[in-house]
């Protein structure tokens, strides 16, 4: 009864347009600048997930604003779905909501974004897509394919419309865009925002490969390296995208429209670039949002963001799974989880990572832990969990490896988590590229054997790390993250906590 009320006030209320904007009575609701709806596609975004929504779009209106940038993005998603009929209701204008502790204060801004053109629907405007791919005005391809989503599918071919991979997709708009221009004045630049390392590198050798399987020529290979700039990139934000129904009501009732497409998000960012000229200057966001950053080594930004902010929100989000938690605040509010999360963090993640940046470890690591406590944006742990076991691999690894290597011992709270993400895995319904082979892998091993259930641990482990190149040192690992796993399926994950890792009352209790 409640979504249902929830569905109805909002239908009673006028949809965001660009013919109601000039009615909107909220002076602190900041507006695009009119110089936007006549601005040209300049940038062909390839995804319309709520973190390119809260992402890009933000830093192309503020630079457009600014007066020294004219130019639109034209995005793309795979399906239609109720993103992009949506957008085709709301001429494309969506409200960003950006709330959260900045300097040390709350604070709330809510701009209307009309720096996306359109949404069109790869499976059904695919030669729209391409068209647009062509013209010389696409200055910038951006990505943002899952982390399981670089690698080529054999079943793509040339004449498929689209491609089911990203990097088919990708190279069939290249070659578009080839054709069409004759490969003269065509240069671009491709900005992926995958977190996974390298990302650059990665999808320009994967073009180049599936231009290969696809035998499309030494001059398009020859023009794919001179003229496609591919960059790298490091990508942080925490966008929990549009809320529950109930509250979605709750905030178009407060800005006195609908919008379907209402994104929330903090206001920290961080977008930093390793590219060549031509994409500075093809892509200057950084003229408007100082912390869109053009760097010449992303090693550093890259390790303290995955280790210190993603390593405890993954903590958080594979015990709070086991705990049917909902929220990120919840599990770090969690009498249990939330001190486990900061032993791990303060006691095995940065020590891990060395004594040499220790004082900036430190300060980045508070302001993560600030931000990741953020009770004003809904951030649900059922978005974190989407490929939980390649998440965990390419963000706890490293610090475990680290660890055993600087101290000589194991990160038991560490190696707790990763029993943890097999535990929830082993429960079923989650949307994980490696579930299947585990589930199955699972129900063949004999539980009465110890070498088996062994072998379970280090076949899975291993298919981890050979699939994100993070290796461990399985055969000293293995045995502890059994036994951990035979744990909690055994005594739950609470009493392992209160039993293991017990909290200060808990301690007292005693």
């Amino acid at each position: 009864m409640a979504k249902a009320a929830d569905s109805t006030a909002r239908r009673n209320l006028p949809t965001l347009s660009f013919e109601m904007l000039g009615q909107l009575q909220d002076h602190s609701l900041e507006r695009p600048p009119s110089s936007l709806r006549t601005a040209p596609e300049t940038i062909l975004q390839l995804g319309w997930g709520k973190f390119m929504r809260g992402f890009v779009p933000d830093f192309v209106q503020l630079a457009n604003a600014d007066g020294r940038y004219n130019g639109r993005i034209l995005a793309v998603q795979r399906k239609a779905d109720e993103r992009s009929e949506a957008a085709t209701r709301q001429d494309t204008l969506y409200t960003l909501i950006l709330r959260g502790i900045q300097c040390d204060r709350q604070m709330e801004v809510k701009r209307i974004i009309g720096s996306v053109s359109r949404v069109l629907v790869a499976d059904r405007d695919w030669d729209k897509v391409k068209v647009a791919a062509g013209k010389r005005e696409t200055r910038v391809i951006l990505s943002n394919a899952t982390e399981t989503g670089l690698a080529l599918d054999p079943m793509d071919d040339l004449e498929s419309q689209p491609p089911h991979s990203f990097p088919g997709k990708l190279t069939q708009l290249l070659l578009e865009r080839w054709r069409t221009t004759g490969g003269e004045d065509a240069d671009v630049a491709v900005i992926p925002t995958e977190l996974i390392e390298n990302n650059g590198q990665i999808v320009h050798g994967l073009v180049i490969k599936q231009a290969q399987a696809w035998r499309l020529g030494a001059e398009f290979l020859d023009w794919v390296q001179s003229s496609v700039h591919v960059a790298s990139t490091l990508v942080d934000r925490i966008v929990v995208g549009t809320p529950r129904p109930e509250l979605l009501a709750s905030e178009c009732e407060i800005l006195g429209y609908q919008d379907d497409l209402l994104t929330c998000c903090e206001p920290y960012y961080l977008f930093a670039i390793q590219a060549d000229e031509f994409t500075r200057q093809h892509f200057p966001m950084h003229v408007a949002s100082p912390n869109v950053r053009f760097v010449d080594d992303l090693v550093a930004y890259r390790r303290r963001k995955l280790r210190l902010l993603n390593g405890p929100q993954m903590v958080l989000a594979t015990l709070g799974s086991l705990l049917d938690l909902r929220l990120v605040y919840q599990a770090v509010e969690d009498p249990q989880v939330g001190p486990f999360n900061l032993e791990t963090l303060w006691n095995e993640i940065i020590p891990a990572m060395g004594p040499e940046e220790a004082i900036t470890n430190s300060d980045y690591a508070r302001e993560c832990l600030q931000r990741i406590a953020n009770r004003t944006i809904e951030h649900r742990l059922q978005g974190i969990r989407v490929d939980l076991t390649t998440k965990n691999a390419i963000r706890l690894f490293p610090s475990i490896r680290d660890f055993m290597t600087l101290r000589g011992e194991m990160p038991r709270r560490l190696l707790l988590t990763l029993a943890a993400t097999l535990a929830v895995v082993l429960e079923g319904g989650l949307q994980d590229a490696h579930a299947d082979y585990i589930l199955k892998r699972w129900s063949a091993r004999d539980s009465a054997s110890r070498e088996s259930l062994l072998a379970f641990t280090r076949d899975v482990l291993a298919r981890l790390s050979i699939s994100t190149k993070e290796a461990l040192d399985l055969e000293r690992i293995t045995p502890e993250v059994t036994d951990l796993l035979l744990l909690i399926q055994k005594e739950d994950l609470r009493a392992v906590l209160a039993r293991h890792w017990p909290t200060k009352a808990e301690q007292v209790r005693e």
